[in-house]
């Protein structure tokens, strides 16, 4: 047992000092003077050592410990030492102007304080070309080294909200030719379809804090009544909360919110090692810390700006794309315990116990992590 617990507290260890990656927000400006700009959200430490979306997270990557190291650098540093592998990144990027390749110049590269590591830090890399000729069709590309990414474009006016949909770009795809003279902006059923993978792809595989949290409530019970009530309760409340904080009706700081959902993990975990459980506590508990995790959700997707009309059709597709992603690690933990089961073997011994201790321990590291960060 011993020998089991040092186990678990090394992976744990491992995990917590994972980032999860996440993909580029690229926003292209066309002003009126046939200049060009290109603002670039990205991790930039990420980018540096080559760890695109196509890992779950950072220490999949075998740069994980260069990336551990730049995490951990000061912003001066970290940009003296971007400005020498500056090259290398542009030269990965395609933005081509009426079929023309463009020199793209580097303005700024605003790098985010060390802060909370338990989060990729925030670069914004801003870029400029001048144009011979006024715009007619643009093409962009992100190197496929980094993963997805998603773009969004405007013809810029003072005072004036132009910005087109975001296109999400899979593993590096191009944008395909964008008309700027006559864009094609997404019906709001292909925005709704658009935002349910965002939302699916939020949780599996981006989302290891809500992946944890809705295996350790799976793992709860076999009994198909109380685990429904358990996920509705659960939905309920974060889809309360996810609505709410999008409208801005309520705000919460991250510096809250992130520990308690650290801790709502260890918290429906350790439940699961108790003889008995209440099921209306647990029904309670998990619905308090639901109304938690939809300020969560809401934090990621306010990273996309989103036009008024568009708006509804995007939140409902962002939360059916959660709910979809949660049923999924439901059935695949159900799936288990009922093979294990099904092979007469203690599964609550094999199976529950440990891997609750596990999350147990991911989430108490994580919170504590959290709190000192």
């Amino acid at each position: 047992m011993k020998k089991l617990l040092l186990s678990l507290l090394v992976l744990a260890s491992t995990l917590a000092k994972a980032d999860v990656v996440k993909p580029a927000l690229v926003e292209i400006s066309i002003f009126a003077d046939k200049k060009v700009e290109i603002v670039v959200n990205l991790s930039l430490e990420a980018a540096m050592t080559g760890i695109g979306t196509q890992y779950k997270k950072t220490t999949d990557a075998p740069s994980s410990d260069k990336y551990d190291e730049l995490r951990a650098l000061d912003p001066e540093v970290l940009r003296n030492k971007f400005i020498k592998f500056e090259d290398k990144f542009i030269n990965s990027i395609q933005f081509k102007v009426n079929g023309v390749l463009q020199d793209l110049q580097l303005d700024s590269a605003d790098i985010d304080i060390v802060g909370y590591k338990k989060r990729p830090r925030k670069t914004i890399l801003t870029y400029s070309a001048k144009l011979d000729e006024w715009p007619k069709i643009i093409q962009w590309q992100y190197a496929t080294i980094y993963g997805d990414s998603a773009l969004r474009y405007q013809v810029y006016k003072e005072d004036e909200y132009n910005w087109s949909q975001w296109q999400w770009l899979r593993d590096g795809d191009p944008s395909g030719v964008i008309d700027i003279n006559h864009p094609e902006p997404l019906s709001d059923f292909e925005r709704f379809i658009q935002f349910t993978g965002i939302g699916f792809n939020h949780v599996v595989p981006l989302g290891w804090d809500h992946i944890l949290f809705i295996i350790g409530m799976a793992l709860s019970s076999l009994l198909w009544r109380r685990l429904l009530l358990l996920v509705t309760t659960f939905t309920l409340a974060h889809t309360l909360t996810l609505g709410l904080a999008m409208y801005g009706v309520i705000e919460v700081s991250a510096r809250i919110v992130e520990p308690i959902i650290a801790f709502s993990i260890a918290y429906v975990a350790i439940e699961n090692l108790l003889a008995k459980q209440s099921i209306r506590r647990k029904s309670i508990v998990v619905f308090l810390f639901g109304l938690i995790h939809g300020l969560g959700f809401a934090s990621m997707l306010k990273s996309f700006d989103m036009a008024p009309e568009s708006f509804l059709a995007t939140l409902i597709g962002f939360n059916l794309g959660v709910e979809l992603a949660q049923i999924a690690i439901v059935l695949g933990v159900v799936v288990v315990l009922l093979t294990i089961r099904g092979l007469k073997l203690n599964y609550r011994k094999l199976a529950v116990m440990p891997v609750s201790i596990l999350i147990a321990l991911i989430g108490f590291w994580w919170g504590i992590e959290r709190i000192i960060n």
